[in-house]
């Protein structure tokens, strides 16, 4: 084999110390002597440039490891184009024949995996939709609810105002007979006359019957 002692710059425009066709040459020798293809890495073509072509330069790794990945791909598709060349005449035809009713089957048994995810789809998006129907039938339901309570609420506040003004009332009403009572205690005569008229049957009936519609108002009043 030709010791090769080229120098070419590499991608970067660093010159290399070594011709990197000699990786190549260093790969192919190694598999014809059936060393296997993963223990002709980087380290081993490294040594071989060292010892058997007297590369004395700083070699780096990473560009290295770069050519070798490079020169086993090389060497791969080399023997696989010479597999295919030695095949049969008509035996690519017979493949490419096979390999297409087989896609055409593959695509098939997709697009009938596509059309029933597409019923499914369907239901589901149908259902999503039926949910979504009666969800809004049930927030008009509850709006409807809300605002009958809102009323109702309205109308109690209504309701215990004006009971709250009654009540005040009836305190001014009661506060003001006790001033009058004060008042006619201090005049005895006039309370006696009072308590008289009190007493008189036909008076006590007036009285019931008033007392008896306080009564029923204020039982209304407070079932309101």
């Amino acid at each position: 084999m030709a010791n090769h002692k080229t120098t070419k710059p590499n991608a970067g425009g660093r010159p290399l110390s070594y011709d990197p066709n000699l990786v190549h040459d260093i790969i192919s020798a190694g598999l014809g002597a059936g060393i296997p293809a993963a223990e002709l890495d980087a380290p081993f073509v490294k040594e071989k440039l060292c010892d058997e072509h007297g590369v004395k330069g700083s070699i780096r790794h990473e560009t290295l490891e770069a050519l070798v990945d490079g020169a086993h791909a090389e060497i791969r598709e080399a023997e696989n184009q010479a597999l295919l060349s030695a095949l049969p005449k008509g035996i690519p035809e017979e493949v490419n024949s096979a390999v297409a009713a087989v896609e055409r089957e593959l695509l098939l048994v997709v697009a009938r995996q596509n059309s029933a995810s597409q019923v499914i789809s369907e239901q589901k998006c149908e259902e999503l939709r039926a949910d979504k129907r009666n969800a809004q039938h049930r927030i008009a339901e509850l709006e409807g609810t809300l605002a009958t309570k809102s009323e109702e609420v309205h109308q109690l506040e209504h309701d215990r105002t004006k009971l709250a003004a009654d009540l005040l009332e009836a305190r001014n009403e009661l506060h003001a007979a006790k001033a009058e009572i004060e008042k006619l205690s201090e005049r005895p005569n006039e309370m006696e006359r009072l308590f008289s008229g009190l007493r008189d049957p036909s008076m006590q009936d007036h009285i019931r019957d008033l007392l008896t519609d306080i009564i029923q108002n204020s039982l209304r009043q407070s079932t309101k």
